[in-house]
């Protein structure tokens, strides 16, 4: 259990674990491109390649476009009308208020507790033709999807054993490969594997065990081609936190190793150059955040919470760049990596704190950022309220309003943690359906 920092507001409430600085409030066969598919994968990947490549297939689309026209763009608030009476699972309904078009993922049949993992751990694979989501006790579930048809089907279990000679991988962090849609990136113990959710085979892609003896591995991000990959360490028995380090697969190098004792998370971004890490410290002149140069194994600045840097708390990489939550002046940032103490404001929330945020960088196009945002505990009227809504990271404030998400937050595993598929076709999040004492997972569509 994690300890996390609230949203615009401070509220710390307690959550799963992966939350870190990231959580209260404020990761078929080849050759199937899904109906409709505009191509396949390069089918030489196998069960994941070597250790050290990955497989060599190429990624093609899902087949669908993401709409750029139909959006409701205004400021003004708007309340929550009654909540419309949900489908089964497979169903679809529309957005009330919004007019989006929502598929309900799952229902009691798959659990009674059905989540995504967090803002920026995809649910969606590279071309969006699978899901995987959490649905409770740890465990999880993969699911084919028409991204045409808008169908869910085949549910298996997210790992149907352990890995060799080892234990089960976590299923919050596992990742989906950048190039071959059957493959998950995941990690257990010390070890980090390539699971095949087809053919549930593992392969090893590199164990740690040797050079972090006593230690496993948490909180695991990776670049946009896979090779760049960052670990919290913690130890084994106390689960007290140990250091980070960062590691490139194809030459099996350490880019950097720090220790820490006091540490939220670590993140590289999307072209595995830049490492963000969060201390987990707070305060006016504290340093909340410090950005490495992996490129020179080096940390390179070193962000004050508040004036004049104002660190990204709650944020999400895109190619060089973040995306985080300001907690002094109310707003989210938008700044390169390069130069990371200059930034512009991508939304403000003016005098309104009352809401908490999760951030989603995860689509190709970084133009438009995915945000979530929610009251703890009953809902208020005002702008943005309880929505999931698209901003513009160009400093122009323009947003998409897409769905009110009806989720009653009472605690962390309520909260919607939406992120977007890679093609910006569709948005997944969680619900509690206004306090139903279930939670499921709902689809946005967001494509032609």
């Amino acid at each position: 259990m994690i300890k996390c920092q609230g949203g615009f507001l401070i509220a710390l409430l307690i959550g799963s674990v992966g939350c870190g600085d990231d959580g209260i409030g404020w990761g078929g066969s080849g050759g199937r491109a899904g109906a409709g598919g505009s191509g396949g994968i390069g089918g030489t990947g196998g069960t994941g390649g070597t250790a050290g490549s990955g497989g060599t297939g190429g990624m093609a689309g899902s087949g669908c476009t993401a709409r750029t026209s139909g959006f409701v763009t205004d400021l003004n608030p708007y309340p929550e009308p009654a909540l419309p009476t949900l489908p089964s699972a497979g169903g679809t309904f529309t957005d009330p208020t919004f007019g989006t078009t929502i598929l309900r993922a799952t229902d009691a049949n798959d659990g009674p507790n059905c989540t995504t993992a967090y803002s920026y751990w995809p649910t969606f694979n590279v071309n969006s033709t699978r899901i995987q989501i959490a649905i409770g006790g740890g465990n999880g579930a993969t699911y084919r999807f028409d991204p045409v048809a808008l169908v869910l089907s085949d549910r298996q279990p997210l790992y149907v054993g352990p890995a060799p000679g080892g234990g089960t991988p976590f299923q919050e962090d596992a990742i989906w490969s950048a190039s071959d849609p059957d493959l998950l990136l995941c990690h257990e113990g010390a070890r980090v594997w390539s699971y095949n959710v087809t053919t549930h085979a593992y392969v090893l892609v590199k164990d740690f065990s040797a050079r972090f003896p006593g230690q496993y591995l948490w909180q695991m991000s990776r670049s946009m081609d896979d090779q760049v990959f960052a670990f919290t360490r913690r130890e084994n028995v106390t689960y007290a936190v140990l250091g980070y380090f960062a590691w490139r697969r194809d030459n099996d190098t350490i880019l950097l190793d720090q220790d820490a004792e006091t540490l939220d998370e670590v993140q590289v971004d999307k072209t595995g150059q830049y490492l963000v890490v969060k201390t987990g410290e707070m305060g006016a002149t504290a340093i909340e955040v410090r950005v490495a140069d992996l490129s020179r194994g080096m940390l390179f600045a070193d962000l004050t919470d508040g004036s004049p840097d104002f660190a990204p708390g709650h944020s999400d990489n895109g190619h060089g760049t973040v995306l985080g939550a300001d907690n002094w002046m109310n707003r989210i940032t938008f700044r390169q990596l390069a130069t990371p103490h200059q930034l512009s404001s991508a939304l403000d929330f003016g005098n309104d704190w009352t809401q908490g945020a999760h951030l989603s960088l995860l689509a190709d196009d970084e133009a438009r950022a995915l945000v979530s945002l929610y009251d703890n505990g009953a809902h208020t009227s005002g702008r943005f309220h309880d929505e999931i809504i698209e901003l513009s990271t160009d400093g122009s404030q323009s947003v998409r309003r897409l769905a009110h998400h009806r989720s009653l937050v009472q605690g962390y595993d309520d909260t919607p943690r939406a992120n977007i598929s890679r093609d910006g076709c569709f948005v997944a999040f969680t619900s509690n359906w206004g306090g139903s004492g279930r939670r499921d997972v709902f689809i946005l569509k967001l494509s032609n």
